[in-house]
C-alpha cells in the first residue's frame, strides 16, 4: 500500500512539475512574440481566471512547502 501511495505521489508531484512548466514557457513565449501561440492565450486565461487563479497558485505553493517538509 505505501508503495502505491509513492507511486501516486510521485506521479502528481511530476505531473505538476511539467504543467507549470509547460505554463511558465507558454507565457515566456507568448509575451516575447506578442501573440497567441497555436491558439492558446496563457496571459489571457491567467487575467480571465482572475481571483481563483491565485487560489490555484496558493493550493500549488502550499503542497509543495508541504512536500518539502
Amino acid at each position: 500500500m505505501e508503495k502505491l501511495y509513492n507511486f501516486i505521489l510521485e506521479t502528481l508531484n511530476k505531473a505538476i512539475k511539467l504543467s507549470l512548466t509547460f505554463l511558465c514557457l507558454g507565457v515566456i513565449i507568448q509575451l516575447l512574440i506578442n501573440d497567441e501561440l497555436l491558439n492558446w492565450d496563457p496571459v489571457g486565461n491567467i487575467q480571465d481566471a482572475g481571483a481563483s487563479f491565485i487560489g490555484v497558485i496558493a493550493l500549488v505553493v502550499l503542497y509543495l512547502l508541504f512536500n518539502k517538509k
